[in-house]
C-alpha cells in the first residue's frame, strides 16, 4: 500500500531543461517502473507513525539513505513531497525522473544554490495543509552512509519533526559499480519500510549540539538499515 494522494503544488513547479527525446525516455522508463514497483509486497514497520507524520496532515521532513531513494520516491510520490536534486546534468535527469514519479523537485547542492532551495523548503514547508519534503542525508554523492547536516537545518528552520525512514527488499538487484549501491526490488519482491520515532531540532541548537545530533542520527539510521535487512533477508554486497 503507497501513500495516499495529495494536492498539487504548481506554484513550485520548475520548467524542465532535458531535451525532448530525453524526456520520452525518461517518461517510458518512469512507466515501466510504476509497474514494476506495483507488484512487491510492502510491509511498514511503524503505521502510527506512516499515518501521523507521513499521511497525517502539517509539515515533515523526511530522512533516508541515498541507496533507498529510486524506490521511495515512487512510494511517496502521491503525497507531492518536495525533495531537493543537484543542479548538475545528472540531477537535471533525477529531478525530470521523479517529478512525473509525482514529487516537488527543487534544485539545489552545498556547494551551488542550495541556500536558495532551503529556503524555498522551508517556505513549504510552513504553510498550511499536508506539506512534506525529503532528503538522501548521504547525498548526493556520499561519503555512503554518513549523514550530511542540511535536512536538520530544514526541519529546525521550517519548525517541523525529522523522521526516519528506512527500506529494504528481497529479492532486489544492487548496483555494486555506483557510489552509493541502489537496492531496487525485483517484481513481486518483499519490501520493508521502517520509521523511527520523529526528531524535533531545537530552534536555537548550538553548531556543537547540532554536529552531535547529525551524528546521533546517522547511527541511527544505520541501525535502522540493518534492522530492515534482516527483515527482508536481503544482504548486502
Amino acid at each position: 500500500m503507497r501513500a495516499t494522494t495529495a494536492p498539487g503544488h504548481l506554484e513550485y513547479a520548475e520548467k524542465s531543461n532535458l531535451p525532448i527525446k530525453t524526456r520520452l525516455i525518461v517518461s517510458l522508463a518512469t512507466i515501466i517502473l510504476k509497474i514494476w514497483f506495483s507488484t512487491c509486497r510492502i510491509k511498514i514497520i511503524g503505521q502510527d507513525l506512516h499515518d501521523r507524520y507521513v499521511t497525517g496532515k502539517g509539515g515533515t521532513v523526511g530522512a533516508t539513505w541515498h541507496r533507498n531513494a529510486i524506490f521511495l520516491v515512487w512510494f511517496f510520490g502521491p503525497l507531492r513531497p518536495m525533495i531537493m536534486f543537484s543542479r548538475s546534468k545528472d540531477g537535471e535527469l533525477l529531478a525530470d525522473f521523479a517529478e512525473k514519479l509525482g514529487t516537488i523537485p527543487v534544485r539545489g547542492s552545498s556547494s551551488h544554490g542550495g541556500f536558495e532551495a532551503l529556503k524555498t523548503m522551508v517556505d513549504f514547508l510552513k504553510k498550511p495543509g499536508v506539506r512534506k519534503a525529503a532528503t538522501v542525508l548521504d547525498g548526493p554523492r556520499g561519503p555512503r552512509f554518513v549523514a550530511k547536516k542540511g535536512m536538520l537545518a530544514l526541519a529546525k528552520e521550517a519548525e517541523v519533526p525529522l523522521l526516519p525512514i528506512m527500506a529494504s527488499a528481497w529479492p532486489a538487484i544492487t548496483i555494486k559499480k555506483a557510489w552509493d549501491q541502489p537496492l531496487i526490488p525485483l517484481p513481486f519482491s518483499r519490501v520493508t519500510v521502517l520509521y523511527g520515532e520523529p526528531w524535533i531540532i531545537p530552534k536555537n541548537i548550538s553548531y556543537d549540539d547540532l554536529e552531535k545530533m547529525r551524528g546521533d542520527f546517522e547511527n541511527l539510521l544505520n541501525d535502522m538499515m540493518r534492522e530492515a535487512d534482516r527483515d527482508t533477508g536481503y544482504r548486502r554486497p
